[in-house]
């Protein structure tokens, strides 16, 4: 996947879709494996937004239930099992418990627990099961079992790596013809009379622009949404509500996933064992601050924070590593709370609304139906092209497929000379795909080499990820390609090491790699701004 500006200025494609996250991406995949000349534009990095500062979780959503969504739910239960059949390598079953707390939650967990299981009726996952106190003290220690009466224990999904989900689909996409391109802001649309004929494209890097023409546009920029919209001048009106969701990473302090509901306002928040740490979230509020620079501020922290204590008495401020925060793109419904508005997506048909043929936005969605949705999107597309082709997107495995066995891990850490838990390092970030990594390293013992003392990322990663996975920037390898940018420190005791590599491909000068080095610590510091506060 090479990324190259070089035959777009003119061409012209049956689909140009704006932005990069999981859902752009999809549509990107599904698009071209119809037979449709595809390009994708995104503005920074492929899933730099939502999709990489999500919970990871590939899920039905039990607390949809509660809201009488079972249709949300059930799409999302079928698109769990899709997920891991294409994504095996990257989409793993992970067993949740919900405490039961009160003589409310000995109701209505059971009724709860009851109907998911029955949305989900054709699921390869193991199903409810009731568990006593004692069962589950030995199963999660440090868990606060105060006024509990039992729990239930429910299997969902999660990826720990959301970010590789996305860049395989565009990677997919790449190599059925497609051409996907970051660092790529669309700064116009093209209107020939009432009709969409194209847009207008900025190569970030190099400061180049484009016309680049286009049969149909999709705009999938998720939560710049409206300010896509302003700068196409197609729309005014505000069409999606963005809320703040924000994740706590600490030391492991479950082996399961857990289920918690804050005292304060009752909101459901995960613990959820990832790598090496815990994830905890998420909050759900209003947000109207800029939406480039979105972190968790001091109240975030404290509300996640004191929510989890209650379960977890042990955690301390200090056992918090970092924070991530992003923003949710909401269809706008009114009267309802941040919580309370609905996952739902929401297709819309320019023609219909706007009398501008040819254009199409979508609002909203779960990275779980990202597939579904992208499916629907392509449907609507091929029908304003008079083009008749099946989706594959559900029975096509993505590149990483199928699963490594640890006997392969083995054998490879043996024929390579690289340690076994480096090995299944890279399997777990590229799948079968690791071996691609390998290869590289046999040729040059310097790509052997660790990043960074708190990861198992080496050296020949970084090569790859320029090479062959268009890493521009220090934070596109760091945050999107590879596991570093996840470790305590965040990746910064590796950071002047992967800027020395990607300088020394980039052909970066010495004070283009100090910028680099300097931007990145920027936005690990921004990031970590709240312990600054008591």
């Amino acid at each position: 996947m090479k990324r190259d500006f070089s035959d777009i200025d003119g061409s012209t494609f049956d689909v140009i879709v704006v932005g990069g996250g999981i859902q752009g991406s999809g549509i990107a995949r599904d698009a071209t494996l119809r037979g449709l000349k595809t390009l994708l534009l995104e503005k920074e990095d492929f899933a730099c937004g939502t999709t990489s500062r999500s919970t990871r979780l590939i899920h039905g959503g039990l607390r949809y239930l509660r809201q009488f969504e079972f249709k949300l739910v059930r799409q999302d239960m079928r698109e769990r099992e899709i997920l891991l059949h294409i994504a095996p390598h990257l989409v793993s079953p992970l067993r949740f418990l919900v405490p039961i707390n009160n003589t409310m939650e000995k109701i209505t967990l059971p009724i709860g627990m009851l109907l998911y299981d029955l949305l989900s009726f054709d699921k390869s996952l193991p199903g409810r099961k009731r568990v006593s106190n004692s069962e589950i003290a030995n199963l999660e220690p440090d868990l606060n079992t105060e006024g509990m009466s039992g729990a239930y224990f429910y299997y969902d999904c999660r990826v720990p790596y959301t970010e590789r989900l996305c860049l395989e689909n565009v990677i997919a996409a790449t190599e059925n013809g497609a051409t996907a391109l970051n660092h790529a802001r669309v700064t116009g649309l093209i209107k020939s009379g009432d009709s969409v004929s194209g847009v207008q494209v900025e190569d970030i890097i190099s400061g180049e622009k484009y016309q680049v023409n286009a049969r149909v546009v999709v705009n999938a920029s998720g939560h710049w949404m409206d300010d896509v919209q302003n700068t196409f001048g197609t729309d005014s009106r505000q069409m999606i509500r963005r809320t703040k969701g924000i994740h706590l990473i600490t030391r492991q302090v479950s082996n399961n996933a857990i289920v918690g509901f804050s005292r304060t306002d009752g909101r459901l928040f995960f613990v959820i064992p990832w790598l090496d740490y815990s994830l905890i979230g998420t909050t759900d509020t209003d947000y109207r601050g800029d939406v480039d620079s979105v972190i968790a501020d001091t109240n975030d922290v404290e509300y996640l924070l004191a929510a989890v204590q209650n379960i977890f008495p042990s955690l301390k401020r200090d056992d918090i590593y970092y924070t991530t925060a992003g923003l949710r793109a909401l269809v706008i419904k009114g009267g309802k709370t941040a919580s309370d508005t609905s996952r739902a997506h929401q297709l819309i048909d320019h023609e219909r609304t706007d009398n501008l043929k040819g254009y199409i936005s979508l609002l909203g969605g779960k990275i779980t139906g990202y597939r579904g949705i992208s499916e629907e999107t392509v449907d609507m597309a091929c029908k304003k092209l008079g083009h008749i082709a099946t989706c594959r997107t559900a029975e096509i495995p993505l590149p990483g497929a199928p699963v490594v066995s640890r006997d392969d891990i083995q054998q490879a850490a043996e024929q390579s000379e690289i340690d076994e838990s480096t090995v299944a390092n890279l399997v777990d970030i590229y799948g079968s795909q690791f071996s691609r990594i390998l290869d590289l390293a046999s040729k040059d013992p310097a790509g052997k080499q660790p990043l960074c003392a708190h990861s198992k990322d080496i050296v020949a990663q970084v090569w790859h990820a320029v090479e062959e996975e268009s890493a521009i920037t220090i934070t596109d390898f760091l945050l999107r390609r590879g596991s570093a940018g996840f470790a305590p420190c965040q990746g910064l005791d590796g950071v002047e090491r992967v800027a020395q590599e990607m300088g020394r491909l980039l052909g970066w000068s010495a004070s283009e790699q100090e910028n680099q080095i300097e931007n990145y610590r920027s936005w690990a510091a921004l990031n970590n701004s709240w312990k600054q506060s008591p």
